[in-house]
């Protein structure tokens, strides 16, 4: 559970840092963790696919603006709550 969480909370960093990526590449990292762009995203909502997409930000954030479907499991309680997030399928963090 802990590799699960640790797996996910680098993920959540690492998005919050995509802004320098271009809007349309998909990159990897080395630890075989892929940025995905917005429009991507937007394909893969379309596909048949399960996404499960998981917000990171604020409780407030969320209720401001969110993507469709997204659940909110803000950062500072992803440790705790990473049971909360579907298994099934690709997940999503921004």
């Amino acid at each position: 559970m802990k590799a699960v969480f640790i797996r996910l909370a680098a993920l959540a960093l690492m998005l919050a840092a995509v802004t320098t990526l271009a809007a349309d590449a998909n990159t990897v990292d080395e630890a075989g963790l892929e940025f995905v762009a917005a429009d991507a995203l937007r394909s893969m909502q379309s596909s048949p696919r399960r996404i499960v997409i998981v917000d990171v930000r604020t409780p407030a954030e969320f209720q401001d603006a969110r993507i469709k479907d997204a659940i909110n499991v803000p950062l500072a309680e992803l440790e705790r709550r990473v049971g909360e997030i579907p298994r099934q399928g690709l997940v999503v963090l921004y």
